[in-house]
């Protein structure tokens, strides 16, 4: 299996720390209704402090794929049946 690159130095900045408030949001109303037997799932999470974080999707408590790290949006491209 590919190894992930080694992550850099933390350093927590100053502030006072805020935990994340995580939303799953629920599939397209056309991908519901469409003949396609894959869904797509979004995951928002936002009202954090420091920035950084890293975000995994589970599936009955094992990690799937790789974990999508930074501040910035992404799409870790996880799918599973």
């Amino acid at each position: 299996p590919p190894q992930n690159p080694p992550k850099p130095p933390f350093f927590p900045r100053p502030g006072k720390r805020l935990a994340p408030s995580v939303y799953l949001l629920p599939p397209p109303a056309e991908e519901l209704s469409g003949p396609r037997r894959t869904l797509s799932l979004t995951c928002l999470v936002r009202g954090f402090f420091p920035e950084s974080l890293d975000v995994q999707w589970q599936k009955d408590q094992e990690n799937l794929g790789n974990p999508n790290s930074g501040n910035n949006s992404g799409n870790s491209g996880v799918q599973t049946s």
